[in-house]
């Protein structure tokens, strides 16, 4: 009987996911309203200025004396375009450090207060000398931008103009600027830009991630591709497809300064350059390096990467109104169909719903039974949570000592050698406090069951894993749906049943499969992108260590972990069955 309602409610859950998919909306394709004659972008007068920028000020990464002297000389710049300009001074921690940073914010008035946002970041990777793609080549556009629209008649809206410090590390020049900004209903939307000079490129990408949360709205995505689709010989900006879409919003860590813009609920998204598959490898050669010289920059690049800007700052200046959008989406662009809304959530709030379905199948008792059949596997479930907890409190003493970095936002940059330089006393001493921990954890739940001499059976402690799984996953709803996609291979662990013998292997093997997105995302992004291997695992200390990621979150994702642990191992001296 049992096993006929599970497959009644797991066919009608199917039948239900397949009825939402069906039910994605069309949208209406938007004609461009600019001239695209009008468009002035001159790649040669960007290189020039390029090369006159990172010539004049290399090693101007965040602190540094050149990093004090571009500012100034980019303040020059603007004001000699006419544009109201000052410098924002403040100071962080980096490397356990004060560091003094400035942004240069230059204002050309509008008809109207609200703003349009053009961003690039002044400083460089303290690992290149001159940062020439990373990121002169954003300044260089922006500088002519500012220059072309100086010069013309007033504009609809205001255009401000921003160079960050400290994009690097976190894009803090950008968050300090949307977090003193006096009314951000006012900005209409923001550009970031970002390595789009070498002369490999050969398309442009729209990054819509925002920072640790947030994701671009699609209207200003299909803008940009609009806008340079009219001008008849730009390059189309790329969308991502719906996976990409889906991976990035369930991992929202921005790598340009749209993302804290979009973390405010702001319109953002980054221009960067795409690179041709043959020139892949020297892209990453070039890229946080000495390398990245003005040897590699192209006026051909920079004036389509400064045009399709150009135009889609032409194209919003055209517009009378600006959709409302919110909350996540997938969009499909050969079918030109959106997921959102309703249909969406319903998706998100099923899915977690499968974890309290299973909870309820794994031990089918009243609700005051449930109470008492979750209070009974608690002590078990905590002995195994608490330590996981505890370890990562370890880390945040570890700062607050000097055996650990102290970081404002994000630990180092992508090729800093601290990365590839664990701290072994750290990481020995985090993982004997775990140990440590996980023992006290156990004997301290062997005592308590031994004191009222009961032993939770292996249905309520499964039960009670899933229960909790499936509070992690209302945590996400609120928080961020899309990360539901971590929680799709824990659906393996709706199969583990405290087998024995021989059957313990498959257990410990549907154990191994629930992590399986977690491991691909480690891969991609460890040994993929950053191409940090296994020291990925040290750079996710110094994450959890200056709590990058909220303890919140971390009670979250410990809570899970120590919920399918609990799944596999034995209660304190529970017997064989």
């Amino acid at each position: 009987m049992k096993s006929f309602i599970d497959k009644k409610i797991i066919t009608l859950l199917l039948l239900f996911f397949i009825s939402v998919l069906a039910s994605c909306s069309s949208l209406n394709v938007n004609n461009t309203d600019y001239n695209p004659t009008s468009l002035r972008f001159s790649g040669e007068q960007a290189l020039r200025t390029l090369i006159t920028f990172v010539e004049q000020f290399p090693y101007r990464h965040s602190g540094q004396l050149n990093s004090y002297r571009a500012t100034n000389w980019l303040r020059n710049e603007f004001t000699r375009y006419g544009l109201v300009c000052q410098i924002d001074g403040w100071e962080i921690i980096n490397y356990n450090k004060p560091v003094q940073l400035r942004n240069v914010i230059a204002e050309l008035p509008g008809k109207s207060p609200r703003e349009i946002l053009i961003i690039a970041h002044h400083d460089q990777s303290p690992d290149t000398i001159q940062g020439a793609d990373n990121d002169g080549s954003g300044i260089a556009i922006l500088l002519q931008l500012a220059e072309i629209f100086s010069s013309e008649q007033i504009p609809k809206y205001k255009l401000v103009f921003l160079a960050t410090d400290a994009e690097e590390f976190g894009m803090i020049g950008t968050r300090r600027y949307i977090e003193t900004h006096q009314n951000i209903d006012n900005i209409i939307a923001a550009i970031s830009l970002d390595n789009l000079g070498k002369e490999f490129y050969n398309g442009m990408s729209m990054s819509p991630v925002g920072q640790l949360r947030g994701y671009g709205p699609l209207w200003l995505l299909l803008t940009c591709r609009g806008a340079a689709k009219a001008a008849g010989n730009l390059w189309i900006p790329k969308l991502k497809s719906p996976l990409e879409q889906a991976l990035e919003q369930a991992v929202p860590i921005s790598k340009m300064d749209q993302g804290p813009i979009i973390a405010k609920g702001v319109p953002a998204l980054g221009l960067a350059g795409i690179t041709a598959e043959k020139f892949k490898e020297t892209d990453w050669e070039t890229y946080h390096t000495p390398k990245d010289t003005i040897e590699y920059q192209s006026s051909k690049t920079l004036y389509q990467s400064g045009a399709i800007t150009e135009a889609l700052l032409r194209e919003l200046l055209t517009l009378e109104t600006f959709p409302q959008e919110s909350g996540p989406y997938l969009y499909f662009e050969s079918s030109n169909r959106v997921l959102r809304g309703l249909p969406l959530w319903a998706i998100f709030v099923t899915f977690v719903l499968l974890f309290f379905v299973g909870s309820f199948l794994k031990d089918q008792k009243s609700l005051t039974g449930k109470f008492q059949s979750c209070r009974a596997a608690l002590f078990h479930f905590l002995g195994l949570w608490l330590p996981l907890l505890f370890s990562i409190m370890l880390l945040y003493l570890f700062v607050f000592v000097g055996l650990m970095d102290k970081f404002h936002l994000y630990p180092a940059t992508a090729k800093d050698e601290l990365i590839f330089q664990p701290k072994w006393p750290a990481v020995v001493l985090f993982l004997a406090g775990l140990a440590l921990f996980l023992l006290i954890g156990r004997i301290s739940a062997k005592r308590y069951y031994e004191k009222y001499k009961f032993r939770p059976t292996r249905n309520q402690v499964n039960s009670l894993a899933l229960f909790i799984i499936g509070l992690a996953g209302v945590y996400i709803l609120i928080i961020n749906p899309f990360s539901l996609i971590f929680l799709i291979p824990v659906l393996f662990w709706l199969f583990i049943e405290g087998r024995q013998g021989a059957g313990k292997a498959l257990d410990i093997a549907l154990f191994v499969l629930g992590g399986l997105i977690v491991y691909l995302l480690l891969y991609f992004f460890g040994f993929v992108i950053l191409r940090n291997n296994f020291v990925i695992l040290w750079y996710l200390m110094m994450m959890f260590s200056i709590q990058m990621i909220s303890f919140p979150t971390i009670m979250m994702i410990t809570a899970v972990v120590a919920a399918g642990l609990s799944m596999i191992i034995n209660p304190p001296g529970l017997k064989s069955s």
